[in-house]
């Protein structure tokens, strides 16, 4: 019996090649991630503070806080007040937008990198967090 058989060639370059490209295309959306995450770090930074000040101003003024958050149209006016519940209002309100923000960030980010369905998929997450936060607002 004769061994004319070559060994099969392992497919070396096309790990390679994927590797390089999932690279390039890691370093086209670090902008991306890095903006998101800004937004993210600092928008929760902002609004833990802002509730932090709405519990500390209840314990000052020794408020009740609500069980529930106060109309829409209510909060800013509450705000300016000084009440310690529109201030935790503010901060829940802050805290529920800051996700809608970030996705509006990232699909404007895909549109510009030319990512048409990652775009779409930001959008329908978007209509999502527009559909949940207004489930949650309107009572």
């Amino acid at each position: 019996m004769s061994t004319d058989r070559q060994p099969i060639p392992e497919p070396v370059a096309e790990p390679v090649v994927m590797a390089h490209l999932f690279a390039q295309r890691t370093e086209r959306l670090q902008p991306l991630y890095t903006s998101a995450a800004l937004i993210l770090t600092w928008s929760f930074r902002l609004g833990a503070v802002l509730l932090l000040l709405g519990i500390v101003l209840a314990v000052l003024q020794r408020q009740p806080l609500n069980h529930v958050t106060g109309a829409f149209g209510e909060v800013v006016p509450s705000v300016l007040r000084g009440e310690a519940a529109g201030v935790v209002d503010l901060a829940i309100l802050w805290l529920m937008a800051s996700p809608v923000v970030v996705v509006l960030v990232v699909a404007t980010g895909f549109w510009r990198l030319g990512e048409r369905r990652y775009t779409a998929l930001s959008l329908l997450v978007l209509l999502v967090l527009g559909i949940s936060i207004a489930l949650a607002l309107v009572r």
